[in-house]
């Protein structure tokens, strides 16, 4: 298939997220965990697993990325994480491929879809030739009744629209500790939202969780393409938070040309995990924009881009809204400003809170600090007052 010949800038920025949030998310879920240390990775789409120009696909980047984490652990000495990985590729061919890359890696069958290694005792991977509504259904039907799946993170890359539908991630996200990144086919979504084929939009309802696509349609039958992006980032975003599990939706937009090509959508229920991926994110677009962008990577920088990358005027500006925030407030500890960091603006903790946090010391609006040992610094625990 044409599509895995070569890895394009864009969808690459897509892989390299992935690849900059798996080791942290494992070592997060699996080192801060009582009882047994295991965690699974599901990829739906999985691909060849190495593209023709011999870059990563994404079940690579998952087992390498359980490969490092488990050397780590061994290094360290702490006890072997149980890594499971679920891999999905529903083309006949390409999951011979598929296989052969893992075997490449030093993993054998032990079973018809299952691989083990000798160097890698507790990883176990799973490769399976289905369509990923049966896939992702299998794996939570194997769940027995009142349990829950172990803690899961799961990356869906699907081509299109009409193989993710919604339904499928409500009840995924029932389970504790599950975590998504989904690839919104944005300009596909986009381009077909207002299609006469009555089949093609019923597909984009079930991959939005729409009862019926009409009033979407409506609402932004008139839009500019800014304002259409923002209304269908919007509905998908709420629908998630309303109609799921989910606690917390991040999401980052990837352009092609100038033009919104995809839209990945990190949903989680854990702040720790909205924490991981919101400096994964950061570190791929410091503007606080969140969108890649390739045509402007290969123009010289205007002004306003380099002021948007000004890392104190972030600093600064993030200071006057925790400021407005809680200004006279008594009492408000770090976590808590760490959480409204994390959820109400577009930062992410590390390098921004406690900078911010200084600014306001030094002017003398935050005071009466309590559970420190000196200035200007915000052990875990500390308390402040808003003045």
């Amino acid at each position: 298939m044409g599509f895995f010949t070569e890895l394009q800038d864009h969808s690459e920025v897509k892989l390299s997220i992935l690849e900059k949030y798996t080791i942290p998310w494992m070592r997060k879920i699996i080192l801060n965990r009582f009882g047994p240390r295991r965690c699974l990775l599901i990829d739906g789409f999985a691909g060849k697993g190495i593209y023709d120009n011999g870059k990563k696909g994404s079940p690579l980047i998952m087992i390498e990325a359980a490969m490092d984490f488990y050397n780590q652990s061994v290094q360290n000495k702490w006890s072997e994480p149980g890594i499971f990985i679920f891999l999905n590729e529903w083309d006949p061919e390409n999951q011979k491929s598929l296989i052969s890359n893992i075997e490449r890696l030093g993993f054998e069958t032990m079973d018809n879809n299952l691989f083990s290694s000798s160097d890698y005792k507790t990883i176990t991977i799973v490769v399976e030739n289905k369509t990923f509504e049966e896939f992702l259904t299998d794996i939570l039907k194997g769940i027995k009744s009142g349990n829950s799946l172990i803690p899961s993170f799961c990356f869906v890359d699907p081509f299109g629209f009409s193989s993710t539908p919604f339904r499928l991630f409500k009840k995924y996200l029932e389970n504790e500790n599950s975590e998504l990144l989904i690839n919104f086919i944005y300009e596909h979504t986009n381009r077909f939202i207002r299609h006469p084929n009555e089949k093609i939009r019923d597909q984009i309802s079930d991959h939005m969780g729409l009862v019926s696509l009409d009033q979407l349609s409506e609402k932004v039958a008139n839009l500019s393409s800014i304002e259409r992006k923002q209304i269908i980032i919007e509905t998908y975003t709420s629908n998630i938070l309303n109609e799921t599990e989910a606690i917390y939706v991040r999401h980052f937009d990837i352009k092609k040309n100038g033009k919104t090509k995809m839209i990945l959508f990190h949903v989680t229920k854990n702040i720790n995990g909205l924490k991981l991926m919101k400096e994964t994110m950061w570190k791929h677009d410091e503007t606080g924009q969140y969108v890649y962008n390739d045509k402007e990577q290969m123009v010289q920088l205007d002004f306003d881009t380099i002021l948007s990358n000004d890392k104190e005027a972030h600093i600064k500006l993030l200071s006057k809204q925790i400021f407005n925030n809680y200004t006279g407030l008594k009492n408000i500890s770090i976590e808590e400003i760490e959480a409204f960091t994390l959820v109400e603006s577009i930062y992410p903790i590390t390098n921004f809170t406690r900078p911010a946090l200084k600014i306001l010391e030094e002017k003398g609006v935050i005071n009466n600090f309590k559970g420190r040992s000196k200035a200007k610094s915000y052990p875990p625990g500390t308390l402040m007052d808003f003045s």
